[in-house]
């Protein structure tokens, strides 16, 4: 069986170029995204135009069951060898006062909250195949917050010690 790149986040700028990278270096790769069945089938279709290998999963990644129900289903095209987790947190520039709390949460959900239901779900399979990666993107607010991002800032600065966390349970069992 081909291995697998699973792509979070498969949109038009960062997840897709990966997505096409890795399906070029002979990876199958699953693209998710949570809308735009269109753009994500143009996207496969020129993947496999490409001559590479790939397929097109809606997820909702902040629907309870979701993220782990999309594991199980693309561990059955083949064993996800590498995990690129691309969500954003972006809810728009809002003040705090235009910051509901229900806003804050779904940016924490998104960014944060998605990724350790993927790691939770990924780790056990790759920690069985002894390796595997998980790559994470990121935005600056994961470091410096910037005024009117109350909930991205949160969810990036949450995301960075997340990945800080896996990398140093998991880096020593061939986990990166």
């Amino acid at each position: 069986m081909r291995k697998v790149c699973l792509v979070i986040g498969a949109g038009a700028g960062i997840g897709g170029s990966v997505g096409r990278k890795f399906a070029r270096e002979g990876y199958h790769a699953a693209l998710c995204r949570r809308s735009d069945r269109e753009g994500l089938d143009r996207l496969v279709a020129d993947i496999e135009r490409e001559g590479g290998s790939a397929s097109g999963h809606l997820v909702n990644a902040v629907k309870e069951g979701a993220v782990e129900e999309l594991v199980t289903e693309v561990e059955k095209i083949g064993p996800i060898d590498v995990a690129l987790f691309n969500l954003g947190a972006q809810i728009g520039n809002r003040s705090l006062e235009d910051t509901t709390l229900k806003i804050f949460e779904l940016g924490w959900q998104m960014a944060c909250f998605g990724l350790f239901r993927v790691a939770k779900s990924v780790i056990p399979l790759m920690e069985a195949r002894e390796g595997g990666t998980i790559l994470v993107t990121s935005a600056t607010a994961a470091v410096r917050g910037n005024a009117g991002q109350h909930s991205h800032s949160a969810a990036m600065g949450g995301r960075r010690m997340l990945c800080q966390t896996l990398n140093a349970e998991y880096a020593p069992r061939g986990i990166h």
